[in-house]
């Protein structure tokens, strides 16, 4: 298994329209990606920091694939480019991305 993790820092002058990310983007992301494997996609809203307050990120995504070569093939294709320019239409953040693997 091979994890993508998508964070979408938060800021004071930063929006973010979960509405459109949740009915419009992630099934985009999911007819996009499982060709390439996508096994699932799971998304954390941010709620509160621990010790209250603003949380650090208006969300996180954890999308799992297959293989590592599926993830970056998914992230390099015509579909990830398209999925990637899909972001301007629900934030004004730059997201922070990753690849990671469990720890066994």
């Amino acid at each position: 298994m091979y994890i993508l993790s998508i964070t979408y820092p938060k800021s004071a002058d930063s929006s973010f329209d979960f509405d459109y990310f949740r009915s419009t983007h992630l099934p985009k992301v999911g007819e996009a990606f499982k060709p390439f494997g996508l096994g699932y996609a799971s998304v954390l809203r941010g709620e509160e920091a621990l010790g209250g307050g603003e949380p650090a990120y208006f969300a996180t995504t954890i999308l799992s694939f297959a293989t590592e070569e599926g993830a970056r093939d998914a992230i390099g294709s015509d579909a990830g480019r398209a999925l990637a320019d899909d972001i301007a239409n629900f934030t004004s953040v730059t997201p922070v991305m990753q690849f990671n693997t469990a720890v066994p």
